[in-house]
């Protein structure tokens, strides 16, 4: 059962809930209706070592208020970068906010589905949360009315928990033709939270079809998809500080899943250096997105902690970054009468 308390308040009086479910076995999970961000996951202590936060977080609303580098909440209406903020959708163009250095549309724009309080209704072992973007929200047509349910599951063989997930199921229904392309942002680091550097960090990306190349100038996609093998691209068990060295810039790059629609499968996983402790994302998404923080810069997070560059790794479960401009890509237009539906599950391995 998720319980409820008090996480603060925003700048215009709004007051912020946090939502904590704990688990049998010690595992621990907090949210916040605030861009329903995932503000914890707490591992119980297991042999020597003592229960540690694999999750960067802040502490209260207000510094989710004041930074901007989307610290494990909702991403929307379009995750990801589109080129000069444009696009155009049966013969009408739209230009939309440029949050990114002036010449770039990020992560849904100024707003976005980060920025606002969403209604939230316990039901047991779910969470729904609801939010209807107006339209014009940083320049999107029509209004979206989006739903997020997030339930913790368990699983067992033979009277014995053997697996526990949070699943994040997301759907979405519009009144105009829009582009949408959902995802949560979560910044890990398996080590702690509070250990400066998630480069130890062991990563596996799972059946994959290639990475995207980036335009290292924009961070946008080239619009090929190149193989992984032989290339620092490749992540089998691999120490992520072993291959960032050998990309310009550091990873913020889409794996292009091999999946068919409608299907959960497994996307990516992320160790501590000493693999006791490991977080399994499965997805229908078409793409995972890594970025390996290489824009953190010190900000002071949860208990005094200092997040700076590659302090934590977010994988993003995600479309194709700018695919309402890129034919090729998978389709992100969702139209009247349609319903957007995505899921992204998270499992804990301990």
């Amino acid at each position: 059962m998720w319980t409820k308390s008090s996480f603060g308040k925003l700048k215009d009086g709004q007051c912020a809930s946090l939502f904590t479910y704990k688990s049998a076995d010690g595992l621990s999970i907090s949210l916040t209706d605030y861009g329903i961000s995932l503000v914890s996951v707490v591992f119980p202590a297991k042999g020597e070592a003592n229960s540690r936060d694999v999750l960067l977080g802040f502490d209260s609303v207000k510094e989710y208020e004041d930074h901007d580098f989307y610290s494990g909440c909702i991403v929307g209406r379009v995750a990801s970068r589109i080129a000069d903020g444009k696009f155009c959708i049966d013969k009408t163009d739209y230009q939309l906010s440029l949050n990114n250095n002036g010449d770039t549309h990020l992560h849904g724009g100024f707003i976005g589905m980060s920025k606002v309080i969403w209604d939230a209704k316990v039901c047991g072992n779910s969470i729904e949360f609801t939010h209807i973007q107006p339209d014009g929200t940083d320049g999107y047509p029509g209004n979206m009315d989006v739903k997020v349910t997030v339930s913790y599951q368990e699983k067992y063989k033979k009277d014995k928990l053997s697996a526990r997930y949070l699943l994040i199921d997301m759907t979405a229904t519009c009144d105009k033709p829009t582009p949408i392309n959902l995802t949560f942002h979560p910044y890990f680091n398996m080590d702690g939270h509070d250990t400066n550097s998630a480069l130890e960090n062991k990563l596996t990306i799972f059946d994959y079809a290639g990475y995207l190349p980036m335009d290292p100038a924009t961070i946008l996609p080239t619009g090929d998809i190149l193989t992984c093998r032989d290339t620092p691209f490749n992540f089998d068990i691999t120490r992520i500080g072993d291959n960032i060295t050998k990309v310009e810039g550091g990873f913020d790059h889409t794996y292009s899943i091999c999946y068919k629609t409608g299907f959960i499968v497994p996307a990516a996983e992320i160790a501590s250096s000493d693999q006791e402790y490991k977080v399994r994302i499965l997805t229908d998404q078409p793409g995972i997105h890594v970025y390996s923080g290489n824009f953190l810069n010190g900000a002071i997070g949860k208990s005094g902690a200092v997040y700076g560059k590659h302090s934590g790794i977010a994988l993003e479960a995600q479309n194709f970054p700018n695919a309402i401009n890129m034919p090729k890509f998978p389709n992100s237009v969702l139209r009247p009468g349609e319903i957007y539906k995505r899921n992204i599950t998270l499992s804990f391995i301990f």
